[in-house]
């Protein structure tokens, strides 16, 4: 479901902020074809 893509979206930003502090991490969650994509991106330095 939409909520459990973005509680897994949520779940990775909380662990590679841990990883790398200092790293600015968004996630994206997207529809498509019945299931949903979870997208991680990076800012650059």
């Amino acid at each position: 479901s939409k909520k459990d893509a973005q509680e897994a979206a949520d779940w990775l930003v909380d662990r590679f902020s841990r990883l790398v502090p200092g790293l600015a991490v968004t996630a994206s969650v997207d529809a498509g074809g019945g299931q949903y994509l979870v997208a991680l991106a990076t800012g650059r330095r």
